[in-house]
């Protein structure tokens, strides 16, 4: 029941707690709904600030420091297994300094660590993240889930909290050194090695084969488990499809985006993406939904829809949207950040179904037997479940889908009308924000009615997260004025959100943002010919081209100085994207695949962005044909007289009044 304490209000705690509680913390003060959650615990948490650094050099203790967020499963299991356990916390709080960070408010410091852990540890991390460092802010210790109790080899809480503690105390000279040494390591990771990215677009070829060799053939996908959506990669796939007709890409996309689609990961019941799937046969997610998510895959269904013209992706688009839109859109349009896994203490208590309920439920609702027999087979709801023991999860068998199916599907979400949703994280990230805006104004091509909402949600998003001057926030809670300043990846997703609303509207007022959200992360982000996601304290945390789990902002903005530069005519904006993606030349030659938005942004200098100019008339008149132009990366330039031009980096190579001509010029950039 925890979960689900807003502590928007304070009068939450006592909804939820039952009374009043035992213990409170500093984080009562916080307006982090993550934060707040664990206001109550017996852990002594501090928010990440001056105030647990100097306490921690007054008394000479190490800091132990736990990244998570709101609606992350494993941190709940943590929180209850060890932050509520009395005698774990009188641990903690004897022997350290405990911070907790909010990993959604703070995205560049949970970088930092992330990267630290997987220095260490030789692998990817995860959350909840767990830290120790020195009372000079020195990491010397990383592991993401602890146990409470010693399990199958590895140290629980009860015994490494109190071992730390006391070497710390009688021997700190041991842990100082190693957090040296780990000081050394994360220096010379961050070092990027010098070298050219003069591939060619070959290396879409080796990017392919390599995806291939790790392709699932059975299930779709990418690698064996756990499954995530992996987007970036996708899009990838379907860029190379159009670049140079591609099968092997277009195959990979294509299957994993329906095997998605029918699968677990998609709430099949109300719509929308689940955060990823435990399984490799995409049966189980964990069933956090994200705003991220969803905003990186609608724009990718709207793409499958436009090459097969098949309905079901179309009906993607269209019920993802309004699942969001229900659950996380406000009343301005603004959208929240993400909704729990948890349901009344139950991993996917909302979403799971026993089959004897769902069956009485379509009978009562006028199926015969046989009927309500065939549609909870097709979504693979049975009377031993799918999930856990008698409980299924909503999936779509292969086959035709039954007549009634919608039908069906009403029922079944009628039946959780009387269950609780799960928490709703009710922060408004800018940068989350941007990604679905842009979702809304790529969908706007397949059906005009997303284009006011899109356009509404642009206005009210400008209004709250920005300052007027082109500098934006972060993060707020709904209901607050925004006060954390903006990262890396607010300018670089609102600078694309608004590049992809010029290229749907042509006003130039969207350009005109984006060119000065470019302008303002040039001047706060890119220091000393490195770009940062942003900086705390004497921590830099360095912007990197890894697609995690979401696009990398810096590659995001790479390709949005290559925009600019076409739109602009900016060999400024060129020379610096060119400049920024030599950096990562050597990474990117030896795994092409492995930075799918990078390797997006080397293939569009190679092959060349283009823009097609005419009168924004013209523009609107031909939209439906410039979609189905084949070559990806195509721009639209609103320009005076009736003529029509395409033009790169370098010249305009096709210029007439035939549209068709310039078209075909066009087309054989590509194939």
């Amino acid at each position: 029941m925890r979960y689900f304490i807003s502590t928007i209000f304070i009068l939450a705690s006592f909804i939820y707690g039952g009374g009043t509680r035992e213990y409170t913390n500093r984080l009562i003060d916080e307006d982090s709904p993550y934060l707040q959650q664990h206001a109550h615990n017996p852990v002594d948490w501090y928010p990440w600030g001056e105030e647990a650094f100097e306490k921690a050099k007054r008394e000479h203790k190490p800091i132990f420091l736990s990244i998570g967020y709101s609606t992350c499963h494993w941190c709940h299991v943590m929180e209850e297994e060890s932050f509520e356990n009395e005698e774990i916390a009188e641990l903690i709080n004897r022997y350290f300094i405990p911070v907790k960070v909010d990993r959604e408010r703070m995205p560049h410091l949970d970088r930092h660590f992330q990267r630290i852990y997987s220095i260490l540890n030789r692998r990817g991390g995860g959350w909840p993240l767990t830290i120790f460092l020195t009372e000079d802010l020195k990491p010397f210790f990383a592991a993401t889930y602890i146990p409470p109790e010693d399990s199958y080899g590895v140290k629980g809480m009860k015994t490494l909290v109190p071992a730390i503690g006391r070497l710390y105390s009688s021997n700190r000279e041991v842990l100082i050194k190693r957090a040296e040494a780990v000081e050394v390591l994360v220096k010379r990771a961050e070092v990027l090695p010098s070298g050219e990215l003069k591939e060619g677009v070959k290396i879409a070829d080796r990017a392919v084969e390599a995806i291939w060799s790790y392709y699932d053939k059975l299930y779709g996908g990418f690698g064996d488990r756990p499954k995530f959506p992996e987007s970036s990669r996708i899009s990838l796939l379907l860029d190379i499809y159009r670049l140079n007709g591609d099968e092997k890409a277009k195959m990979m996309a294509l299957q994993t985006l329906d095997a998605m689609q029918r699968s677990g990961l998609y709430d099949q019941i109300e719509g929308a993406f689940f955060r990823y799937c435990v399984d490799r046969g995409w049966r189980m997610p964990h069933f956090e939904k994200m705003l991220y998510t969803n905003a990186e895959l609608i724009p990718l269904y709207v793409e499958a829809w436009k090459i097969t013209e098949n309905k079901r992706f179309r009906e993607i688009v269209e019920e993802t949207i309004a699942e969001i839109d229900r659950r996380f859109r406000t009343q301005e349009g603004l959208y929240f950040s993400a909704s729990d896994a948890d349901s009344e203490g139950e991993e996917g208590g909302y979403f799971l179904y026993r089959y004897d309920e769902a069956f009485e439920a379509l009978q009562s609702a006028g199926f015969k037997k046989e009927r309500a027999e065939n549609v909870l087979h097709f979504l693979d709801i049975s009377e031993d479940g799918n999930f856990d023991t008698e409980y299924s999860h909503a999936r779509r068998i292969s086959g035709k889908p039954p007549a009634d199916l919608s039908e069906a599907v009403e029922i079944l979400k009628k039946m959780r009308e009387s269950r609780s949703y799960p928490f709703v994280d009710r922060k408004i990230i800018t940068a989350w924000n941007a990604m679905m805006i842009k979702a809304l104004f790529i969908a706007s091509r397949v059906d005009p009615k997303y284009l006011k909402e899109a356009k509404n949600s642009y206005r009210s998003l400008l209004k709250l997260m920005s300052s007027g001057s082109g500098e934006l926030y972060h993060q707020v809670l709904y209901g607050k004025r925004p006060k954390q300043n903006g990262l890396l990846e607010d300018y670089a997703f609102f600078a694309d959100a608004a590049l992809t609303a010029y290229e749907t509207t042509l006003e130039q007022a969207y350009l005109n943002d984006a060119v000065l959200f470019v302008q303002k992360a040039k001047k706060g982000f890119y220091k000393k010919g490195r770009w940062v996601l942003g900086e705390e304290g004497d921590i830099v945390s360095y912007a990197d081209i890894s697609d995690s789990y979401y696009s990398s902002p810096l590659s995001v903005m790479i390709n949005n100085l290559i925009t600019l530069a076409v739109l602009k005519g900016s060999f400024e904006e060129l020379s610096l994207a060119r400049k920024t993606l030599e950096g990562f030349a050597t990474f990117i030659k030896e795994s092409p695949d492995a930075y799918p938005t990078a390797l997006k942004a080397y293939l569009r200098l190679e092959k060349g962005v283009v823009a097609i100019k005419s009168s924004r008339e013209n523009l609107q008149k031909k939209a439906a044909q410039i979609e189905k132009i084949r070559y990806p990366y195509l721009l639209r330039e609103a320009q005076d007289g009736e003529s029509w031009m395409a033009c790169d980096f370098v010249s305009c190579f096709a210029y007439g009044r035939d549209f068709e001509k310039v078209a075909e010029a066009i087309e054989k950039r590509g194939l």
